[in-house]
């Protein structure tokens, strides 16, 4: 196996691990802090830009996390919480757009590039394969080449010692 499907191998691994136990230890949680806080990473905060309430320190991200573990207590589950703060505050309020109407172009569109840039590396690494097996062979043709051409003129210098 050349290096660079090692190399190859050992990307496919890596990305198919962090793929599988990042869902796991964001999930792993029973507690009612884990609870509050995997549903406090899933709801943007209204008034800091690009920080989810778990992330944010401002005022409105702490009550919205009081709010969350008050409700959590009183029963109600995660879809229920994230239902309340969508009816307050709108969508845009969800880390992730929901999976529905032209939404799914943002939830294919990862995997989409995950397949095309595989397909792409796929054909890279075959055509640089190929362009080795290339050289390789030219350069033995010319080695070949350089070993007749001795064996030649070997045999020019005997005929002409031969020559009267």
């Amino acid at each position: 196996m050349t290096k660079r499907k090692k190399l190859f191998m050992r990307v496919i691994a890596i990305t198919f691990l962090i793929a599988v136990i990042l869902p796991t230890a964001n999930s792993a949680g029973d507690n009612i802090d884990d609870q509050v806080r995997e549903i406090s990473y899933l709801l943007m905060c209204p008034v800091c830009q690009g920080q989810t309430v778990e992330e944010s320190n401002s005022q409105l991200a702490k009550d919205m996390r009081t709010i969350i573990r008050k409700k959590l207590e009183e029963g109600q589950s995660k879809e229920e919480i994230i239902a309340y703060f969508v009816d307050k505050y709108g969508e845009t309020i969800l880390g992730a757009p929901p999976a529905k109407g032209s939404n799914w172009i943002l939830w294919l569109f990862p995997a989409f590039a995950l397949v095309i840039g595989a397909f792409g590396l796929g054909i890279f690494l075959y055509r640089s394969k190929g362009k080795e097996s290339g050289n390789v062979r030219e350069n033995s043709k010319k080695a070949l080449m350089n070993v007749e051409n001795k064996y030649l003129e070997k045999i020019d210098q005997e005929l002409t010692k031969l020559e009267p």
